[in-house]
């Protein structure tokens, strides 16, 4: 007898490698980081966590960098800090969730693209350019989008030299294309989706989609509900997301970038509300009740797309492997 969706789609998720290229969690060295328990307990083998976004300094995102490098090195009974795909590899092998860090926006530079480089010797993997406002390196989604200015130009070519992932999720249209066209390496939107489903100015249209697997790279399905639909976090409105993309550019190009935070006692409305330049009035952020998409629903979304045709090793791709790719190819240096 063949084995059901449900049983299929256990032995999947249980079987391959599973990538959540970005989460939500808000960035504080005060943070207690067990709650990364919520993706290790469902299944998932790597995480992208951020330590600080534009409305950060520099100051800020490296006391929480520091704070959450202490944290994961303390509990390598259930963690490990990765910053190569040989750590991902043993982290799964064990049982373990293997942790690299992100930062959303250049202002954590403080102007000085030494950082980069500094950064990634502490454990960031990836970056974003700007997180909805303007910077000095690129334009934001909710911003009058200024494209990559020579500085973020410069930027680009460094991380593609120290080995970092090239990440354009929360900037501007022109910015995103700017960065495609400069990159050497693959790019990736961590935590965006398709605004021809969801039309928000956090989500991308459908040439970035196409651009971006144009280098070679990966969109990660954003599980706010707030960008997936009217706070939708449906199994059948994550798949639509999902098969967008596929339809648009092939299996080979999509992935997940939940953006999920359990809860940590950080009072997520009266942030947003705090900063209506960042979070702008007509963008849903005022949405009481925000849902989240997380790792916790890989088993239904993967019985979605195994319902819909999609097969194991597309769906092995889309859980993980897609990012693993773009991973051995923006960590990749020479010597």
């Amino acid at each position: 007898m063949s084995k059901s969706a449900a049983a299929r789609s256990r032995d999947l998720i249980a079987d391959a490698l599973v990538w959540d290229a970005h989460a939500g969690v808000f960035p504080d060295p005060e943070i207690d980081l067990t709650l990364l328990n919520a993706w290790r307990d469902h299944g998932a083998d790597h995480l992208s966590l951020n330590v600080g976004f534009d409305i950060m300094d520099r100051d800020r995102t490296m006391a929480t960098l520091a704070a959450y490098r202490a944290w994961v090195l303390a509990h390598g009974e259930r963690f490990v800090l990765a910053g190569t795909l040989d750590d991902i590899a043993d982290a799964k092998r064990h049982g373990k969730l293997a942790v690299a860090f992100d930062i959303e926006g250049m202002n954590a530079l403080g102007g000085d693209i030494a950082m980069v480089e500094r950064y990634h010797a502490l454990g960031v993997r990836q970056m974003l350019f700007a997180y909805n406002l303007n910077n000095a390196a690129a334009g934001g989604c909710h911003d009058a989008d200024m494209g990559l200015s020579d500085f973020g130009r410069a930027i680009v070519r460094e991380m593609n030299r120290t080995g970092m992932i090239v990440d354009c999720s929360h900037a501007g249209y022109r910015t995103t294309m700017d960065i495609m066209a400069e990159s050497a390496k693959p790019v990736v939107f961590s935590h965006s989706n398709p605004i021809a489903l969801c039309d928000r100015q956090r989500n991308i249209r459908d040439e970035q989609i196409e651009a971006c697997a144009r280098t070679g790279g990966v969109v990660g399905i954003n599980g706010m509900g707030i960008f997936l639909g009217d706070n939708d976090i449906g199994t059948r409105t994550i798949v639509r997301h999902i098969r967008h993309v596929c339809d648009l550019v092939g299996t080979g190009h999509v992935g997940f970038g939940f953006d999920y935070s359990p809860a940590t006692g950080v009072d997520l409305g009266a942030i947003l509300a705090s900063r209506p330049d960042y979070w702008p009035a007509g963008q849903r952020y005022d949405t009481p009740d925000i849902k989240h998409a997380g790792p916790a629903h890989l088993p239904d979304i993967v019985e979605g797309l195994l319902q819909r045709g999609f097969g194991d090793n597309e769906i092995r791709g889309i859980l993980g492997e897609n990012f693993r790719r773009v991973a051995a190819a923006a960590w990749a240096v020479k010597a």
